[in-house]
């Protein structure tokens, strides 16, 4: 056994290759698996090449036991099998230092994505590729190139692009697997042997638990946004599909959904997710409020089916059975879209930010009702003062009764005053600094919390009713954020958001806030008195 390893292993010196410091795991070999470092049953490596199949949760790798290589290239073939759900993702990672720090390519079912993982996050975003022609179930071969901290991604011989990425080391190579099922041959690796660190798997730390990693509609769940009930849960609700956008398709043939999770114990645990609405389109960035009268209002837009191009939204559902069931859809301002939850001032009146792209603007607004949302006004536009704002907006009551809204822009986040409860606003102004998907709460002490994206998932918090921030204060390091807020019981905050990337989950953490800080406790610590 003992001599069959190490004639594997062997197999993978220069001494093998066609020329020197080239590799080629071979197949043939008595114990070839040996040649590969992985954890999962599901991963194999025989004479058909190496296979990988991982789904629901998370990915399956295989690590070729090279030296540390820079200049590395990585070339294979690769097939998918399009059957079952998922984002049907291969990766080729570079630079592999260890289990969690590398270099990678995410070939899904059309784009190539050029990420970097840590010890903080798997999805660190560097360059993008989409559009690509890749059915699956076809054999595609692609390719790696680093030279220095530059790093070419290739796809079926042709050229994608390129990236710097200044963090890129010497590390081992690889693959993996997300919500697919793929077979990988004709593996060649190139580079120069340098001196490193030995090789170690590890296990990312976490400060957070999970709300839902697959609510059953393809293992992508993104933008959520949560809400206390009158009976005490805390409800959450989020996009459930296989993807960033969930067309309609013969695996999921309603599109994306909202599903939802309950929580009983102040957010530690949640229940099994359930499907709360699911119509013919892609319905996307649910939000969920709970008014004084016990309805709950959802809020959400949809992404149409291709034969039918477009968006419909903001569209709004009721229940007055705590979620039991729901009223039909309503769109309440056509052209405009919604990513962010009703907002009830203390006089009743509900307010609910809007925002919409024309040609090359894009600005936010505001819609108001007075009769409890039976009617809404026309939208309130904000006048963007020459940026464009993605907006995404939202707005919370200051104790003057202004309203203050916070609108996503392209470099900075914006914001603009009310001061006749919502009709109109005054020109947007840049917060200093950026961020999509603003989220505010009034938490502990009357401070202000204004949670978003960019940097990663992270907030900025004001004490003086909005006239400055501090910040921001890193909540996670995972890029896909939409974070959303609710008031504990104990004076900490619920922070609920999601991950982004293939088999994209939702989280949740806990915060401790008072006037002097706010800093993340997860939930083992207690809340400072």
């Amino acid at each position: 056994m003992r001599t069959a390893i190490l004639t594997a292993l062997l197999c993978l010196t220069p001494l093998c290759g066609i020329r020197a410091e080239e590799w080629r795991p071979d197949a043939t070999v008595p114990e070839a698996a040996q040649q590969w470092d992985f954890r999962s049953e599901k991963v194999t490596f025989s004479r058909e090449g190496l296979g990988l199949e991982k789904f629901g949760k998370g990915q399956a790798f295989a690590f070729l036991k090279t030296p540390a290589l820079a200049d590395v290239t990585l070339s294979a073939s690769f097939q998918i099998d399009p059957a079952g759900k998922g984002v049907h993702a291969l990766g080729f990672v570079v630079g592999a230092r260890d289990s969690l720090n590398f270099h990678y390519v995410h070939y899904d079912h059309a784009q190539a994505i050029l990420c970097q993982s840590n010890d903080k996050s798997f999805w660190s975003e560097i360059g993008r590729r989409s559009g690509l022609d890749k059915p699956e179930g076809k054999r595609h071969t692609a390719k790696l190139v680093c030279r220095g901290k530059t790093i070419e991604v290739w796809l079926n011989g042709r050229k994608l692009y390129e990236k710097n990425s200044p963090t890129l080391t010497p590390g081992r190579v690889g693959f993996y697997v997300s919500q697919a099922r793929a077979k990988v041959t004709d593996i060649v690796v190139s580079g120069r042997v340098v001196e490193a660190a030995s090789w170690s798997w590890r296990e990312r730390p976490k400060h957070w638990v999970m709300v839902c990693e697959d609510a059953g509609n393809g293992g992508y769940e993104a933008f959520p946004d949560a809400a206390r009930l009158a009976d005490g849960r805390i409800l959450a609700v989020f996009y459930d599909g296989y993807g960033h956008v969930s067309i309609p398709r013969a695996a999921c043939p309603s599109g994306g959904r909202v599903s939802g999770a309950f929580s009983m114990d102040e957010g530690r645990t949640w229940s099994k997710p359930f499907v709360v609405f699911d119509g013919p389109h892609d319905d996307r960035d649910p939000h969920i409020t709970q008014l004084r009268d016990g309805r709950i209002m959802l809020t959400f837009f949809c992404h149409k089916t291709h034969d039918k191009p477009g968006w419909r939204g903001p569209m709004l559902i009721e229940s007055h059975d705590v979620g039991r069931t729901w009223s039909k859809p309503r769109e309440l301002a056509p052209g405009y879209y919604v990513s962010a939850p009703v907002r009830e001032l203390d006089d009743g009146t509900l307010l609910l930010g809007l925002y919409k792209p024309s040609g090359g603007a894009a600005w936010g607004a505001v819609i108001r009702s007075t009769d409890g949302g039976k009617t809404w006004a026309k939208p309130a536009d904000i006048d963007s003062n020459g940026m464009r704002l993605d907006a995404e907006t939202d707005v919370i009551e200051l104790k003057n009764g202004q309203i203050f809204a916070a609108l996503r822009g392209r470099k900075q986040m914006a914001w603009s005053r009310s001061e006749d409860q919502g009709l109109s606003w005054t020109p947007a102004v840049s917060f200093g600094f950026g961020g999509h998907c603003p989220y505010f709460l009034r938490a502990a002490d009357d401070v202000i919390l204004l949670a978003h994206r960019i940097p990663s998932t992270s907030l900025h918090y004001s004490t003086d009713e909005a006239k400055t921030w501090q910040g921001p204060v890193l909540i996670d390091r995972v890029g896909g954020a939409y974070p959303s807020l609710v008031n504990l019981k104990d004076g900490s905050t619920l922070c609920v958001y999601y991950e982004e990337g293939a088999g994209s989950s939702i989280r949740a953490t806990r915060l401790d806030v008072s006037p002097k800080a706010v800093r993340v406790i997860g939930f083992k610590k207690a809340r400072k008195k």
